[in-house]
């Protein structure tokens, strides 16, 4: 039986190469590898994105088939993306720029240089905006190609995800034994768990998508004694990781896929002896006062737990500053990837301190800042959109895919309020992929009619 389940993972894992192509397979593993780093670590981003142009050239036909295919809903979207950075990037009139909201500094400093009645662009800095729009090539990318094969998406994308966090995962445990020799950042601290990440929020929240897309795998395979232990073994590796990051936001969205796996557990005991019952809820006990010892006697794992005793931090006053910030520039915005450099006009002086905010700490902020209304109108498309695949995607035979791919989008989306998971290539592209899978049965639906 050993054997026999080895086999299948083993045929799945060949499957899942043969069908998605390496060209998919290169893409995410080097925007793992490479892309954690965000906006401070251009050479290595450049990289990511450097691939995955490549990958659009080496396959043509990747836009063609995806202009065809894809839901023209989802098409507009991804457009619509794309136009948002560009367009920012369009020299204006000096009569039209000098009009904008909260341009007055950015007038008086060309005045003293006398290129006010020069033409220049909606952005305040073409240099930042430049980068996010190059940044949009991974997850367009991602898009693309999973896109193109829905069918293999549905079958092989949440293996692929699997496979990311569980290398993110092993990479992060020879980061422990080697100790600052296998350092990817020189910011990384000793004692957290890194990764390919530069931070430890991003490193845990990789970790939980892999989780949901482990429980939402589970459901979607046959399974036999064997394949379950290997489940949850892979899971308890998943857990292990995100709390040794000591991320409070990654610990708690790692609830969302455990209280499925909960779920799935308590279903598939109605119909089992009183034995087998019994024999669950003993090892559950064990389980919970394993994890608890271990966790009493863990240092490192202690210190998670306690970082929830002290939930007060800096965000709320960065909030209040943000707000400042989009109400100057409202409701055209600063440019995408200004808010660094716009954000110190606004900080206010009770909350300054040495270290820089950077960022907003809530992404739906910093996109009103950065793009105003046109922003929030594109991220509430987004979430309308993929609310509706949701329903749809739901309702078919590829229901536990569907589920996966939209909680670990819910994660994402849930820790866009008090953090930044979108600025970094890793999670981008991974995020293209959840779309691609979370609107395949769409996609699926549309070939068959035109077939």
């Amino acid at each position: 039986m050993a054997k026999h389940s080895k086999l299948a993972i083993g045929r799945q894992a060949q499957d899942a190469f043969r069908e998605l192509g390496w060209p998919s397979l290169l893409l995410l593993v080097v925007a793992l590898i490479l892309g954690g780093g965000g906006v401070r670590h251009g050479l290595t981003n450049l990289v990511v994105q450097g691939v995955a142009l490549g990958v659009i050239l080496i396959q043509p036909g990747l836009v063609r088939d995806f202009l065809s295919r894809a839901p023209r809903v989802l098409v507009a979207l991804v457009v619509l993306t794309l136009l948002l950075p560009l367009v920012q990037l369009i020299p204006l009139p000096s009569g039209v720029w000098q009009a904008l909201p909260g341009r007055e500094m950015a007038v008086e400093a060309r005045d003293m240089l006398g290129e006010a009645e020069g033409w220049f662009p909606i952005t305040l800095d073409r240099a930042r905006t430049a980068v996010a729009l190059f940044a949009l090539l991974g997850p367009l990318t991602a898009i693309l190609c999973f896109s193109s094969k829905p069918e293999a998406t549905l079958r092989h994308g949440l293996l692929l995800l699997i496979g990311l966090a569980l290398v993110q995962f092993a990479f992060g445990v020879l980061q422990f034994g080697a100790g600052d020799a296998l350092k990817f950042y020189t910011t990384n601290e000793t004692g957290r768990f890194y990764g390919f990440f530069v931070g430890h929020i991003s490193s845990g929240l990789f970790m939980v998508l892999g989780l949901c897309a482990l429980v939402g795998h589970y459901v979607g395979s046959k399974r036999d004694t064997i394949t379950d232990l290997l489940y949850v073994l892979c899971g308890a590796l998943l857990v292990i990781g995100i709390i040794l990051t000591n991320s409070r936001s990654a610990v708690a969205l790692a609830l969302i896929p455990l209280a499925w796996a909960g779920l799935i557990a308590l279903r598939s005991l109605r119909n089992q002896s009183r034995k087998v019952k019994l024999g669950f809820a003993i090892g559950a006990v064990v389980a919970l006062l394993g994890i608890g010892a271990i966790a009493a006697t863990n240092e490192r794992l202690a210190t998670t737990w306690e970082r929830f005793n002290d939930l007060e931090d800096s965000r709320p006053d960065i909030w209040n500053d943000t707000m400042s910030g989009i109400d100057r520039y409202w409701p055209i915005g600063s440019g995408m990837g200004t808010f660094d450099e716009v954000f110190q006009v606004e900080e206010s002086l009770e909350t300054l301190s040495v270290k820089k905010a950077a960022r907003a700490h809530n992404e739906y902020l910093e996109i009103a800042l950065e793009a105003g209304l046109a922003g929030l109108l594109l991220v509430g498309g987004w979430i309308a959109f993929l609310l509706y695949a949701f329903i749809r995607g739901i309702r078919s035979v590829h229901a536990p895919a569907i589920l996966a791919a939209a909680l670990a989008l819910l994660c994402i989306g849930l820790q866009a309020l008090i953090y930044f998971p979108l600025r970094n290539m890793a999670v981008l592209c991974v995020a293209g992929l959840l779309v691609a899978l979370l609107t395949a049965p769409i996609t699926i639906k549309r070939d068959r009619v035109i077939d």
